[in-house]
């Protein structure tokens, strides 16, 4: 089955710089978590480089998470782009991508992704992932939004 898509954008008043920078640091994932989502370790480098690992436990609504990741592409200030090598997903592609604009920056998160159990996997995929995602992304970009209007 083909990855789903999904992508959301917001107008962040910030630099590409500063919400690279910001994104890179995957300890900042607790900053704008959604209050489903419980962080209680992270595990990475300061900066992101290509072919970086990190590692995130977690819990969302009660169910233990842990995720490794690595940076795939990392280029200044325009994209970091993200794969999971463990998770519950067995696709996971995620671009960060950081576009100057007149107030500021449009960030985009960009997904590919496919949930792992077979066809059962690719119908919550499918059906009930894009909902999932819409949620929490609304909620990471309303936080990304607060911490740079607080910020600045």
């Amino acid at each position: 089955m083909n990855p789903i898509i999904y992508q959301r954008s917001v107008e962040i008043p910030a630099s590409a710089e500063e919400l690279f920078r910001f994104h890179e640091n995957p300890r900042n994932i607790s900053k704008i978590a959604p209050a489903s989502l419980r962080v209680s370790l992270v595990e990475c480098e300061d900066t992101a480089r290509a072919g970086g690992i990190f590692k995130i436990h977690a819990s969302q609504f009660g169910l233990p998470i842990r995720w490794t990741g690595q940076w795939e592409s990392v280029e200044s200030p325009g994209l970091l782009l993200d794969i999971a090598l463990a998770s519950p997903f067995a696709i996971w592609r995620h671009s960060h991508i950081f576009n100057p604009s007149p107030s500021g920056c449009e960030m985009t998160d960009r997904v590919e992704f496919l949930l792992k159990g077979g066809w059962v996997g690719g119908l919550v995929s499918r059906w009930a992932m894009p909902v999932f995602f819409a949620g929490m992304f609304r909620a990471r970009h309303a936080a990304t939004l607060r911490f740079f209007r607080r910020k600045g």
